[in-house]
């Protein structure tokens, strides 16, 4: 618990740090990457869509599968060895999707603007799907 407090106490500073220097980086259009702390006993993939067309169907069922693909890997394996035939498996999987689905919708509605007027008001991000 006292890591999990110190380990908030340094994202919070180092958020506010990065929003203090936010205007500075404004338009240049540079990346800002963000680094922290692991966190003990979370597993995190990251889905890439970089080469997908979202905005065709062909595109979307891709990264359907991709974000499957990822679910499976980061759920597959517990702490205490495999869940595929246990309820910690599905549960795990369940909250997994139901973190994936909204990055999904962005990154599919972010395609589609580009399609319809070249550009975009969505933020590109990668898919991340993290569990404990």
């Amino acid at each position: 618990m006292f890591d999990h407090i110190i380990l908030l106490k340094k994202l919070a500073i180092g958020s506010a740090a990065l929003l203090a220097a936010g205007p500075a980086f404004a338009g240049q259009g540079k990346p800002v990457v963000v680094y922290g702390e692991a966190v003990e006993n979370v597993r995190t993939v990251r889905v890439s869509y970089a080469d997908l067309d979202l905005a065709s169907a062909k595109g979307e069922r891709e990264l359907s599968a991709r974000v499957g693909g990822a679910v499976q890997q980061v759920c597959l394996f517990g702490v205490d060895g495999p869940r595929l035939q246990s309820s910690g498996y599905h549960e795990c999987a369940g909250e997994a999707w139901t973190s994936a689905r909204p990055q999904m919708a962005n990154a599919i509605a972010r395609a589609n603007e580009i399609a319809l007027n070249g550009k975009s008001s969505i933020a590109a991000a990668a898919i991340t799907i993290s569990v404990r």
